[in-house]
């Protein structure tokens, strides 16, 4: 945690050109040293926090690779419940998905239409006919209202849904809250394996620095699991 206020902090002094000719590409506008009120909204800074850009350069200085018992939840415990609203509309809770006796991988993300999110969801969208085999369901989880979600899984084309967590609450259940003041609370990307007696079996919690490679390293973990 203490690594990620440091890379918002760089990422936040890049954005008004304190430390621009080092994180972001030069520009002519780059180049004056006068420096402009900071004025960026909630979905700006999501965007721009959470670009490949400032995560892999954020990362490359300042991140270690962290564990699945780096959560506060216990692997082989059971999963927080909750009661969200989905991008189809209805309610889900932790039940209704455990109910088919499937193995659900539960994954947060700060925000749709961001740039890693959207990778992120592509990457579980191609990889869900290996999920499907594996008798596994992909749920996402963030902040964003049900309409954006809506948007994105329609835009994406995925078979998947997404809960819309808007207050942070079911995020912070599981660890994966970030509270930053001034933009309110956002869903760290994190990844949750519950198995169908909703247990928690294992926990990313190191995903921002891997996105692509993600969903492959899920698929594999779920084998391995299953195979126990």
């Amino acid at each position: 945690m203490r690594s990620f206020w440091c890379f918002l902090l760089l990422h936040l002094l890049s954005s008004i050109g304190r430390i621009s000719a080092y994180l972001l590409p030069s520009s002519p506008s780059s180049s004056s040293s006068s420096l402009e009120p900071l004025n960026i909204s909630r979905r700006s800074f999501v965007k721009q926090a959470f670009s490949p850009l400032a995560t892999s350069t954020a990362f490359a200085f300042l991140f270690a690779p962290q564990h699945a018992h780096a959560s506060p939840l216990t692997l082989g415990a059971p999963a927080p419940d909750f009661s969200l609203i989905n991008s189809r509309g209805e309610f889900i809770t932790l039940d209704a998905l455990t109910s088919s006796k499937k193995w659900t991988v539960l994954y947060f993300f700060p925000g749709a239409f961001t740039s890693g999110c959207t990778l992120e969801a592509r990457k579980f969208q191609q990889d869900l006919p290996q999920y499907r085999e594996l008798n596994a369901q992909i749920v996402g989880v963030s902040v964003d209202a049900v309409e954006k979600n809506s948007e994105f899984c329609k835009k994406e084309g995925l078979d998947f849904f997404m809960l819309t967590d808007e207050r942070g609450e079911v995020s912070k259940k599981f660890g994966s809250a970030l509270s930053i003041p001034g933009f309110g609370t956002f869903s760290n990307r994190q990844t949750y394996i519950i198995d169908p007696s909703k247990n928690v079996r294992w926990i990313f919690v190191d995903v921002e620095s891997h996105i692509p490679r993600h969903s492959t390293e899920v698929l594999e973990k779920l084998k391995e699991l299953q195979r126990v």
